[in-house]
């Protein structure tokens, strides 16, 4: 019974995210930029771009992560936030680059990692990191919970976010 009541209300969020949640912000971190990105004009609010995950969801929130970036609909606030990024895409790490609880949601990209923490209702980029996405390592390379989010760097040190600190190297 308590999964059904999630899986309706993950799917009423979804459609009030796709029939018209207002875009309250569009962030664009420095892999979105240059001619390709310029030409770009996303067809809605919840346009990630091609290939795209399926969407996830927490109990409150929902999140849709596709090649151009990824979106969080913030069930508190009632907003789309979008933040635009060159993802990581491969098929076998969906799930570990893409996460999402009551407290964050996690969006690694090819150069730089996003967390969006639903306390302060805004996306926090941790630029020119490019995450370990190795895929023997993905369990222990992305972590999140609801005190932290934790990611670890490509040949480099793992980096933590906490909402009362923000991101911190380890």
């Amino acid at each position: 019974m308590r999964k059904m009541i999630r899986v309706f209300f993950a799917a009423v969020c979804m459609v009030a995210f796709l029939v018209g949640g207002a875009l309250a912000g569009d962030i664009t971190t420095p892999s979105a930029k240059g001619a390709q990105w310029d030409k770009w004009t996303p067809r809605s609010n919840t346009d990630v771009g091609e290939p795209a995950f399926k969407a996830i969801s927490s109990q409150a929130h929902s999140m849709l992560y596709g090649f151009r970036g990824a979106v969080v609909f913030d069930g508190v606030t009632k907003q789309a936030e979008r933040v635009r990024m060159v993802t990581i895409t491969r098929h076998k790490v969906e799930g570990y680059v893409n996460q999402i609880n009551p407290s964050f949601a996690l969006a690694a990209g090819l150069h730089e990692v996003a967390v969006y923490d639903f306390a302060k209702h805004k996306w926090f980029v941790l630029e020119r990191v490019t995450p370990d996405d190795s895929t023997g390592m993905l369990p222990k390379n992305f972590i999140v919970t609801p005190q932290f989010v934790q990611v670890k760097q490509l040949n480099g040190p793992y980096w933590k976010y906490t909402t009362a600190a923000g991101w911190q190297r380890q």
